[in-house]
């Protein structure tokens, strides 16, 4: 399908869910179940689409662009700011110091029997790659470096992921008085040894699962694939086999209601220059051998088109009878990492992997059924909250399904989706940061927002509803008496909730 079929199947789409969220939602629920469709970019910031309105130069992006016309987009949201724990938040509604999950899961080749990385197509792009301390030299990959022995023991402690006791997001929605049939597609990046490895997808409760296991694949070009626990070598381009595949399963769901989790490699490093036939804009015209380390940009911003010229023909392909009874929301797992090259006024020192705006502030685009549409909210969110918002959303009482002893940390979104006037549930949001030894926690409210350092106690107190990319922290010594009270609630807020995970135990 052309993308310009693929945007007038999308408008008239998101036109007939707008008429829908006229005639009231009750009547839709009582016919039937939504399906839920998840999307996830890769190290994907706010500054990085046209639609957020404040970064330059931005992804020529026109599906997502019509999404957030027609949907619901929400600003303030937070992720965690690396993407396993962003993953486990979502998958467990529970924040990482509950799961273990507060840093990137490593990747155990040995476990999976792999020795040698394969290799990509001569007709493949240029890749440069970086590690969290700088540019790789040419020709490695991060996903690959403990493959290559090139970590040399110097990796960091990986988590053991997510016990196999979490109840997750898949296992809830099965466990409905209507089950879902439940995909998962893409990147995981949350299996380890210790919870099954290629086996963990299809034991968190997900019927089929097609991807990769680890941070991303060996190369977009040529990598190792897994189809529930079998493994298997995969060439083409990664982003476009999750798409087929995720659209192939949904096709086949008949009447039965399904939730999809794609999780797209892109925007993530290696830089590269994808396929040309995903580029409709002048992005296809650049060199494939001319990225480098200090000219990243252009092809991170060719990324995030390539990504949404699929997203597109995904929607596409699913009947429109099907997606009109579909919920799509799309979000970035953490914010844009320093080497693409942060699209201004995004300080590269201040992104992916660190504890400010630009590691944990990321999109939120919702549309579907009873979301009235061309719509935007600031809503103070957390990626956890997405767990007890699809659940709701698939008619689910998180109450009744989350054992009560549990220490849930979601709270459901549900109604800022459907209820034009509603502002939100939150007073305040919570996110981890963990790499290396470097490790903070951080609390926000609607206007401040509170940096703690874990390792030596010092804070970071800003005003972000002046100050929203932190240029200029408070004195601690010259807080204002309203600037005192903000710094107070947040952090007694702050100690309570660490306190209530010792509680719970």
């Amino acid at each position: 399908m052309s993308n310009r079929r693929t945007l007038v199947v999308l408008r008239l789409t998101l036109a007939a869910l707008a008429c829908f969220a006229a005639a009231g939602w009750s009547a839709f629920t009582a016919a039937q179940q939504p399906n839920i469709l998840v999307l996830i970019a890769d190290d994907l910031g706010t500054e990085t689409l046209a639609a957020y309105g404040f970064g330059q130069p931005t992804a020529i992006t026109p599906t997502l662009d019509a999404l957030a016309r027609d949907g619901l987009l929400i600003r303030d949201f937070w992720a965690q700011p690396t993407c396993s724990p962003t993953r486990a938040a979502v998958m467990t509604g529970r924040y990482a110091f509950r799961t273990g999950v507060r840093t990137v899961l490593g990747a155990d080749w040995a476990g999976l029997g792999v020795s040698e990385p394969l290799q990509k197509p001569q007709s493949a792009s240029k890749e440069i790659d970086f590690s969290p301390l700088g540019p790789l030299p040419e020709g490695q990959n991060l996903t690959l470096l403990s493959l290559s022995g090139s970590l040399d023991g110097n990796a960091p402690p990986s988590p053991d992921g997510p016990s196999l006791d979490e109840y997750m997001l898949p296992r809830a929605l099965k466990d409905l008085s209507t089950p879902y049939s439940t995909g998962a597609f893409g990147k995981w990046h949350l299996g380890t040894t210790a919870n099954g490895l290629q086996r963990h997808p299809n034991l968190a409760g997900f019927d089929h699962f097609s991807g990769y296991l680890f941070g991303g694949p060996d190369s977009p070009f040529a990598w190792h694939h897994i189809v529930n626990g079998e493994l298997s070598a995969s060439y083409g381009y990664a982003d476009q086999r999750t798409v087929d595949d995720a659209a192939d399963w949904i096709n086949t769901r008949n009447d039965e209601p399904w939730f999809a989790w794609v999780s797209f490699a892109n925007p993530h490093t290696p830089v590269h220059l994808p396929p040309t036939g995903l580029l409709p804009s002048d992005a296809g015209n650049l060199d494939p051998d001319a990225v480098a380390i200090d000219n990243t940009q252009p092809y991170f911003l060719a990324q995030i088109e390539a990504m949404d010229t699929l997203i597109g023909q995904l929607l596409g392909r699913i009947p429109q009878d099907v997606l009109e009874n579909t919920y799509i929301i799309f979000f970035g797992d953490n914010g844009t990492v320093e080497w693409d090259d942060p699209p201004s006024p995004r300080d590269r020192n201040k992104v992916k992997a660190t504890p400010y705006e630009g590691g944990v502030n990321v999109p939120l685009i919702v549309s579907g059924p009873g979301i009235p549409a061309a719509q935007e909210k600031r809503v103070i969110g957390h990626v956890v909250d997405l767990f007890a918002t699809i659940i709701e959303l698939a008619g689910g009482d998180v109450t009744e399904l989350v054992h009560a002893e549990t220490r849930l940390d979601s709270v459901s979104l549900s109604d800022v989706l459907l209820d034009s006037d509603a502002t939100g549930p939150r007073s305040w949001a919570f996110a981890e940061q963990s790499l290396g030894p470097s490790s903070h926690d951080l609390i926000r409210n609607e206007a401040y927002k509170l940096i703690v350092d874990r390792n030596s106690d010092a804070e970071e107190f800003y005003h972000l509803a002046v100050d929203p990319h932190e240029t200029n922290p408070l004195a601690m010594d010259e807080l204002s008496d309203s600037e005192r009270r903000n710094y107070d609630d947040l952090k007694r807020i702050y100690t309570e909730l660490l306190a209530s995970e010792a509680i719970a135990r």
